[in-house]
């Protein structure tokens, strides 16, 4: 039998927490945890510096006494033998010290010890077991090689060839992908992947968001020892909950080449919520990708902004939505047509500010031009000359130009500043 397919009762849960509080030197360290883990699962704990992920995961492997109850496999935690225990979970902790000269493989075969009776020694099976292990996680090369010799990350995925030699039911792991370059982060992921594919339980505190995103089924998200957010990664990476937990503005999105959920952190919260902006509104008119750094500078300093008109499939338009800022939207290599130019020019006519951007100006979007003219106070971000980006034989420039006149000059580099002056 495949040992991660192995279960308690059926139906169980693999594990399943209840209540769990932890208590060190009169801190409180955890404050009434429940999780469930079933097999097949992967499950990501994630959550700023110090709120209580290594602590959880010690708190789930019995390395810590805590309150309310953890059950593993229909079985109570503290009725369970350290040896019973061992053959169920594996663990793979953020550092371990080996300064006693071990190699790599001897470290290894350590991940057989549950399985092997009082005094027994380690015998072929054992050894293929743990060559196997090493195998899978690219370590066979310095099998031979003292603990000490190695690098961090060769070290760390030692470490997780041992946990795997134990043939763990369950396996716990603390940031996993410490020390690792980013193939080898990749490469262990993808690896516990594999085996939670096949049956494994699988239980990481993970610090990198999109790859918690990316690799988990489910994410608990941690703060100040407390549960803050349970669920799916869509449900529980939200602009919202990381302001809560990390104190920053964030972006979610699904990243158009992997289908995958991607966080980018756009600021730290300012303190006070005070920000430059002040929820004035400022319309940009962009496209071409000509207005994405612009819709980014000004929505993090806290103007409200809108934007458009851009066609469908504009990296403007894709921009604005991963932001959350209103956009006037028309139908891909369509012109403007007349609803979109009079919501335009309402835009325009209602704005603290008007951007406009280093367009390319042809047939199909010169109305931009003429709808900038309502503008109360007018910047022009700097770029290519305007008889380069004139794609109208002409008719265009004039008008371009008689908006230059009256409108400030503008660069990435003092947009913010330059708003936020002009509209005080």
């Amino acid at each position: 039998m495949n040992p991660h397919q192995a279960s308690g009762p059926s139906g169980a849960p693999r594990l399943e927490a209840e209540g769990v509080g932890v208590t060190i030197d009169a801190a409180r360290i955890l404050e009434q945890i429940a999780l469930r883990a079933g097999p097949g699962e992967f499950l990501g704990v994630i959550g700023p510096n110090g709120a209580g992920k290594s602590t959880l995961l010690k708190a789930l492997s019995g390395l810590l006494r805590c309150e309310g109850s953890v059950r593993l496999e229909g079985a109570n935690l503290r009725g369970l033998s350290p040896r019973a225990i061992a053959q169920v979970i594996a663990q793979v902790p953020q550092s371990t010290v080996m300064d006693f000269g071990f190699t790599s493989l001897e470290v290894v075969l350590m991940g057989r010890h549950p399985h092997l009776g009082p005094l027994r020694l380690e015998g072929p099976h054992d050894l293929e077991v743990a060559r196997e292990a090493m195998a899978f996680t690219e370590t066979e090369a310095f099998a031979g090689r003292s603990m000490h010799t190695l690098s961090g990350g060769e070290r760390q995925r030692v470490l997780i060839a041992r946990a795997l030699a134990q043939e763990p039911r369950l396996l716990l792991l603390d940031e996993p992908t410490a020390n690792l370059d980013l193939h080898h982060q990749l490469r262990v992921l993808d690896l516990v992947r594999v085996l939670v594919e096949e049956g494994l339980t699988a239980i990481a505190a993970i610090h990198d968001l999109n790859l918690a995103a990316r690799y988990c089924d489910r994410l608990y998200l941690l703060k100040g020892g407390r549960l803050l957010a349970q669920g799916r990664p869509w449900e529980v990476l939200t602009p919202a909950s990381l302001l809560q937990a990390f104190g920053v503005n964030a972006l979610v999105f699904t990243d158009p080449l992997t289908d995958r959920l991607a966080v980018t952190v756009l600021s730290h919260q300012v303190e006070g919520g005070h920000a430059p902006g002040g929820g004035r509104r400022v319309h940009v008119v962009g496209g071409g990708g000509q207005g994405a750094r612009a819709l980014y500078l000004l929505h993090e300093a806290g103007f409200r902004v809108t934007v458009g008109p851009l066609n469908e499939g504009d990296t403007d338009l894709s921009v604005a939505r991963m932001l959350g800022i209103e956009a006037i939207a028309v139908s891909a290599f369509s012109p403007i047509d007349d609803a979109s130019h009079r919501r335009h020019q309402e835009f325009v006519q209602g704005a603290e500010a008007v951007l406009l951007c280093a367009i390319k100006v042809g047939q199909g979007n010169v109305r931009n031009l003429e709808a900038c003219a309502g503008a109360r106070r007018l910047l022009v971000m700097a770029g290519t000359p305007f008889a380069e980006r004139d794609f109208t034989g002409g008719p265009a420039v004039e008008l371009y130009d008689r908006l230059r006149q009256r409108a400030q000059v503008t660069s990435f580099g003092s947009l913010v500043r330059d708003v936020a002056s002009l509209i005080e």
